[in-house]
């Protein structure tokens, strides 16, 4: 079977770069870059950051990543005979007790403690290792459990995404002028304010949403401020909820599943109506968005929107909403712009039929 040392190999040569060059190309470390082209499979924290590496430096390489990792796959596969003595041997083994195996080794452990304590008057836990040991993949620096996070990530921090199909992990695997993100479908780079779609499992389909806010580069070690979103797979609907607004629905109302104190309870004007009547609701999405929404008496509406698309509605006298990115939606309402808020701000608010003074009016009541 071809290796696959040697088609990395060869490949870098017919590129004509060096070990160094191929390490800025594709910030992956030169040491990582020598372990592929050795295959010493074993200096990868996990299986999963080894097949990113795998397919992004073939795919720098000119190669076909999927034909590369099938090699990876054969080579696992591959049988390995028993010495043929182990074979004939058929005789067991002799073995020492285990019961007082386990005693002697509990006597020593409290002993040492004892003494440990003795000698420092305090328990001493290990620190984390931003290197993990070999057969530690599994450990993950942060859970993603809610819809979102924005957060502080250093370099080396590892992030474990449930899906539907299991829980996937992806690394930020080098910050400088750029942040390298790698997970199993390979490595991508984001430069400051960048934001896109990622996928994390290979499977052809995006995952999560990844915005890069702030690079900390001279930090030791170096830092990112980002935000990470699930991407969900397809809008859902939900029963109707009752869409009496009481004075503690003003205070404390849920939405979906987020239930928020309100942060600012006084109504205003949004716009004032030319007649009486339904008046419409339109929303233009220049960026990944999750929009709750739910008008009158009707039945509440979940859709995940792309750029470029839009959503109408008509609202006879309530509308309930909930966005999970103000700054991606440019909203009107009436025809007059709304301002829901900044890039990354979850924004909850009804709007509502009113008067001002004797004129129809619509009036916004911001929940959080």
């Amino acid at each position: 079977m071809e290796s696959i040392s040697g088609k990395l190999l060869a490949a870098r040569e017919v590129k004509g770069v060096s070990l160094e060059q191929a390490a800025r190309d594709t910030h992956i470390s030169k040491r990582y870059i020598v372990a592929l082209e050795t295959e010493a499979f074993d200096d990868f924290p996990g299986e999963a950051y080894f097949l990113g590496f795998l397919r992004s430096y073939s795919s720098y390489l000119g190669l076909n990543s999927d034909d590369i990792v099938g090699l990876y796959r054969n080579y696992q596969l591959q049988e390995q005979p028993a010495p043929i003595n182990e074979l004939l041997d058929r005789k067991p083994r002799k073995t020492l007790p285990l019961l007082p195996i386990l005693l002697i080794l509990v006597i020593v452990l409290l002993v040492a403690g004892g003494a440990a304590l003795l000698m420092t008057g305090m328990v001493r836990f290990p620190s984390f290792q931003s290197t993990p040991a070999e057969g530690a993949a599994q450990i993950v620096d942060y859970r993603l459990t809610d819809q979102f996070v924005e957060r502080r990530f250093v370099e080396g921090n590892r992030v474990a995404v449930p899906l539907q199909e299991g829980e996937s992990i992806f690394q930020f695997v080098s910050i400088g002028d750029r942040v390298a993100v790698g997970s199993e479908a390979g490595i991508v780079e984001f430069a400051g304010g960048d934001e896109r779609l990622l996928d994390i499992t290979g499977g052809g389909s995006p995952d999560i949403r990844v915005a890069i806010r702030q690079i900390y580069r001279n930090e030791m070690p170096p830092a990112v401020v980002a935000r990470i979103d699930r991407v969900l797979e397809r809008p859902v609907s939900t029963v109707a909820e009752e869409t009496t607004l009481s004075e503690e629905d003003r205070a404390d109302i849920a939405i979906g599943r987020t239930t928020e104190p309100s942060r600012e309870r006084s109504p205003r004007i949004v716009t004032r109506l030319e007649r009486e009547g339904a008046f419409e609701v339109q929303a233009e999405i220049v960026g990944l968005t999750v929009l709750r929404y739910q008008t009158d008496d009707g039945a509440r509406q979940e859709q995940v929107l792309n750029s470029g698309q839009s959503i109408r509605f008509s609202v006879n006298e309530m509308a309930r909403l909930w966005v999970s990115n103000a700054g991606n939606v440019r909203m009107n309402v009436a025809d007059t712009p709304l301002d829901l808020g900044r890039q990354g701000v979850v924004t909850a608010l009804v709007l509502r039929r009113s008067l001002s003074g004797t004129d129809p009016a619509v009036e916004m009541l911001p929940l959080y």
